[in-house]
C-alpha cells in the first residue's frame, strides 16, 4: 500500500490544500492511503479509502470513531471497506485527544487534556482538507460516542450532505452516572463536584474507559456533560441513526429517539456491528448516502 503524508505547518488552510495534491494523486491510483496533517503541534492521522475509479471530487464521507479509539479499530476499519463496495469514498479520521501522531487506543496514563470543542476543530480541519482536494460532497457519519459528538456538533459544520449516527452513544446524566457506577463501583457525583471547584486541577480518577487516569478537572466535566437523542433530531442535514437490534451500550435507542428521526435497525446486531452486521449496517448507510 501506498502511503502519502502531508506536513501542513502554521501556513493556514489555503496553504495546506496546495500541499496536499500529491497525497490524493497516489491515492486515487492505490484507492487507499494513510492522510497526515499537522495544522499546529498535533499531527492528525486519518486513512483515505477511494473505490476503483473514484476521487475525492465525487465525494467522500467523513467517519468518526467511538470513544477514546481510533481509525483502525474493526467497526471502523470494515465499515470503510464495506462503503467502499457499494462505490463510496471515506475518510476515516483518529482524533488527536491531546496526542500528537495518535494512530492506536487513547493512551490511559498520558495526561487527558481535551474537551468537545477539539474534535470540531479537528473534524472542520479534516473537512476543509476534504474541500481543498475538490470534493463536492461530504457526508459525516459517526460510530457510538462519535455518532452523539457527530450529532452535536453537525449544526456548526457545512456544507455537508448526509449525517448518519451508528449506534450514537446519546445518555442523560443520570444514564452516565449509572453506567460510572457499574464500571467502577463508586459513583460519579463526587468527581463531578470536586472537577467543578477545580477545573484546571489534574486529578487521579476512573475516566471513560481507563481505570485511575490523570485528567484535567475541565475534560471531565467535558466529558461526561449530555449528549441527549434530542439531537439526532437538531443536525440541521438529513439524518439517519443506524440502530443495533441488541445493543449491549445503548439498548433502549429506538425507543428514546425523536419520532420524526430516520433510522434502520439492524436485527440482532451487537453495539460493533460485527462480521456480517456490519455489511447490513453499510447496506442501509449506502442507501442512504446515495438519496438526493
Amino acid at each position: 500500500m501506498t502511503a502519502g503524508f502531508l506536513q501542513a505547518g502554521q501556513r493556514g488552510l489555503a496553504a495546506m490544500a496546495l500541499g496536499v495534491l500529491a497525497v490524493t494523486a497516489g491515492a486515487a491510483t492505490v484507492h487507499a492511503a494513510p492522510v497526515q496533517l499537522k495544522p499546529s503541534l498535533l499531527r492528525l492521522n486519518a486513512n483515505l479509502e477511494l473505490p476503483p475509479g473514484k476521487k475525492v471530487s465525487d465525494g467522500v464521507a467523513l467517519i468518526l470513531h467511538g470513544t477514546q479509539s481510533h481509525y483502525r479499530q474493526e467497526t471502523i476499519a470494515a465499515l470503510q471497506q464495506n462503503l467502499k463496495k457499494h462505490g463510496i469514498g471515506s475518510l476515516a479520521i483518529t482524533l488527536s485527544l491531546g496526542i500528537d501522531d495518535r494512530e492506536g487506543p487513547r493512551d490511559c496514563q498520558a495526561l487527558h487534556n481535551y474537551a468537545l470543542a477539539g474534535t470540531r476543530r479537528e473534524v472542520a480541519l479534516w473537512m476543509a482538507w476534504l474541500r481543498a482536494e475538490g470534493a463536492r460532497t461530504i457526508d459525516l457519519i459517526g460510530f457510538s460516542r462519535g455518532g452523539a459528538q457527530i450529532a452535536a456538533l453537525a449544526p456548526n459544520l457545512t456544507p455537508v450532505k448526509h449525517v448518519v449516527l451508528m449506534a450514537p452513544a446519546f445518555a442523560t446524566a443520570a444514564e452516565q452516572a449509572e453506567a460510572y457506577q457499574r464500571a467502577f463501583g463508586h459513583p460519579l457525583g463526587p468527581v463531578l463536584d470536586e472537577a467543578k471547584k477545580q477545573p484546571l486541577q489534574k486529578f487521579t480518577v476512573d475516566f471513560l474507559l481507563c481505570r485511575q487516569a490523570p485528567v484535567l478537572g475541565a475534560t471531565i466535566l467535558d466529558a461526561y456533560q449530555e449528549l441527549l437523542p434530542q439531537l439526532a433530531a437538531e443536525t440541521g442535514h438529513p439524518t439517519l441513526v443506524v440502530i443495533a437490534g441488541k445493543d449491549e451500550s445503548v439498548p433502549d435507542l429506538a425507543t428514546r429517539l425523536p419520532s420524526q428521526v430516520h433510522r434502520v435497525v439492524i436485527d440482532g446486531a451487537g453495539h460493533f456491528f460485527p462480521d456480517l452486521y456490519g455489511e447490513d449496517a453499510a447496506d442501509a448507510i449506502a442507501k442512504f448516502l446515495k438519496t438526493d
